[in-house]
């Protein structure tokens, strides 16, 4: 995690793509109560305008069926390729989808807070380096 200028640790910020903005609203309102500055879009395209305008942006959290020139997974493999250093996590209500890299997380609708919480946990933890 990067640092501010004063040497305190910067929150992560975290873009949640979602076009029901009731589930858009709850879900940034679960991620922010854990510290994370979120900021939300309610398709692809607003979200590609978002990171490609602003540069801290961490992790995204989207829904596969979402809205915009791009699905949630063409949106997924277009940051994946073009900000690398972007984790990811999908969501939908649909069976799970295991067709994307075991980096990206996956929680299924609904979800509770409790879910969101440890999946965001998991995709920040430290990768741990294997050595033979």
């Amino acid at each position: 995690m990067a640092s501010n200028e004063d040497g305190s640790l910067k929150k992560p910020v975290v873009l949640v793509v979602e076009d029901e903005s009731i589930i858009r609203m709850e879900t940034v309102q679960m991620i922010k109560v854990v510290g994370y500055v979120v900021l939300d879009a309610c398709d692809t395209n607003d979200a590609m305008a978002i990171l490609e305008a602003r540069h801290d942006v961490c992790a995204v959290f989207t829904e596969i069926r979402v809205p915009g020139h791009l699905d949630g997974m063409g949106l997924a493999r277009a940051i994946a390729e073009r900000w690398p250093l972007v984790r990811l996590m999908l969501t939908s209500s649909v069976s799970k989808v295991d067709d994307f890299p075991a980096d990206w997380h996956y929680v299924p609708k609904p979800y509770a807070s409790a879910q969101i919480v440890a999946a965001l946990r998991a995709l920040f933890a430290p990768r741990l380096a294997v050595v033979n």
